[in-house]
């Protein structure tokens, strides 16, 4: 007989995805009583990682949606909205499948990879709320530039971050390292003014393109296209002062934990929901996977608690997945993301040490908006010895060219052939928040962002909206005590 869930919490949150994880957190962290479902058996849902056996049986299933019985009259029926379509996984090298299956267990293959900005929003939101002790990550040490020469052969080259590896650039001209180092000083005199002072300063430039400034500085173009690609990882075809603040944002996290301003989660980015899980469970978060989660009870027009394998749990308020969001509800809006994942055997840039690296594709496909290669291996672990993930994620729009074709076109280059390959579609939907009930709320939906600030800025927004009495993961002090020097507290400071 499966243990009864409690008969009434402050808060239901439906789905484990990264930022129903979060507001878990935040809501357990500030003294909230937080009950968290989720129909799967596994934590993360769309934002999680599975090695090469599970992720087939997961995209069998996810496509799917799950039957439940009818809802009574006083209830709302949940919905398991599809968030994934045009599902293929093959083996290509059939002669590897033995192989590689012996060690399956060896492989994180993330749903949605994305990286870490060593200053960033999420980086600040782990170390503060020590979510950070529960997760390990490495730099993100090469960032590749593909560029199309004449003949057609795409060149890969390797992007200079730090003042050392601007120096000692053989990619680089004299002239362009010292233009390099004059757009650096640049960025760091506009950021060190107020908001008011930096746009007064480019005032001339107010809706014109990056590109258009960077050329009035007397970069040239092959300067010009590293720097667009470098700082277009974070923000696609700038205006001016995007590309400014982008740029600030790109220099401020170099030489914080490395020569890169990027980092990636050890064993994939699934394990951050995990992280966010546990601390959320630390401070009494209630955690239940694999049950059935039926319906909302609706009484005068707010939600009075939901019904989970046939119990009730009367709740203040529920915070859910879009995935849950029942079906009466029209999305508002609605985009697609297209994700294809190679196993190879090689790096696309062989060196003598093992690099995680990642590879904006916007020169070879200038009308998309996203598109871009992120390439992790034994080093990350995320595969076995000698293997690599190349994860592909491109924004579905009115490009010609599709980002797995950009991606199929280097590896011929470099004589690859992909062992295995899967290939889906990811839905991100929005919905109306006035067409909700009043204590009803829809976490975040899967973005297609290179990092996570977003997520964390949406989320804390959310919280603070329905709790502005409240803190959003409030900073941690450690107090030692007179019985253990090294027992730990967590104390809210300014609180």
């Amino acid at each position: 007989m499966e243990e009864r869930l409690p008969e009434k919490v402050d808060v239901v949150i439906l789905g484990t995805g990264l930022p129903e994880a979060i507001l878990a957190a935040a809501c357990a962290r500030s003294g909230l009583s937080v009950l968290h479902l989720d129909r799967n058996e596994y934590y993360g849902a769309e934002w999680s990682s599975f090695n090469m056996s599970s992720i087939s049986d997961f995209m069998q299933t996810t496509s799917k949606s799950s039957s439940s019985r009818e809802a009574a009259p006083d209830e709302m029926k949940l919905g398991d909205r599809p968030m994934f379509s045009d599902i293929q996984c093959e083996w290509i090298d059939k002669n590897m499948e033995e192989t590689l299956k012996k060690d399956y267990r060896k492989f994180s293959i993330d749903i949605l990879p994305k990286v870490l900005l060593s200053k960033g929003a999420m980086v600040q939101t782990l170390c503060d709320s020590q979510v950070s002790q529960y997760a390990e990550f490495k730099l993100v040490d090469r960032q590749l530039c593909p560029t199309l020469a004449e003949n057609e052969q795409i060149d890969m080259n390797k992007v200079p971050c730090s003042k050392g590896e601007i120096f000692t650039s053989t990619v680089l001209s004299m002239m362009e390292k010292r233009a390099l180092m004059k757009f650096i000083t640049f960025c760091t005199q506009w950021r060190n003014k107020d908001e008011a002072e930096g746009r007064e300063l480019l005032k001339e430039y107010d809706g014109k393109s990056f590109d258009e400034f960077l050329t009035s500085m007397d970069v040239g173009e092959k300067l010009k296209t590293f720097i667009i690609n470098t700082i277009g990882i974070l923000e696609p075809r700038p205006s001016t002062i995007e590309g400014m603040k982008a740029s600030c944002e790109f220099m401020d996290s170099v030489g914080h934990f490395g020569a890169s301003p990027f980092l990636y989660p050890l064993y994939g980015c699934g394990e951050l929901a995990q992280c966010f899980c546990r601390l959320a469970a630390v401070f009494g978060s209630l955690y239940c996977l694999g049950r059935p989660v039926q319906s909302l009870i609706v009484e005068e027009g707010k939600v009075a608690g939901v019904v989970a394998d046939d119990q009730t749990i009367r709740c203040d308020r529920v915070i859910m997945s879009p995935r849950y969001v029942p079906e009466q509800f029209e999305v508002t809006s609605e985009k697609f993301i297209d994700r294809i994942v190679y196993v190879i055997g090689e790096s696309v840039l062989p060196e003598e040490k093992e690099h995680i690296s990642l590879i904006n594709l916007a020169a070879l496909r200038p009308e998309a908006r996203i598109s871009r290669v992120i390439e992790a291996g034994f080093e990350a672990c995320t595969a076995p010895k000698g293997y690599y993930l190349m994860h592909i994620t491109g924004s579905c729009d009115d490009s010609p060219i599709g980002v797995e074709q950009i991606a199929r076109q280097i590896l011929q280059q470099k004589n690859i052939e992909p062992i295995w390959r899967l290939a889906f579609r990811m839905r991100v939907v929005e919905f109306e928040r006035e067409n909700l009930a009043p204590n009803l709320s829809v976490s975040p939906s899967l973005d297609d962002d290179i990092h996570y600030s977003a997520v964390i800025e949406k989320c804390k927004k959310l919280f603070c909206e329905i709790w502005p009495d409240r803190d959003f993961l409030p900073r941690s002090i450690r107090v030692e005590t007179e019985d253990d020097d090294d027992q730990e507290h967590e104390t809210p400071v300014d609180q």
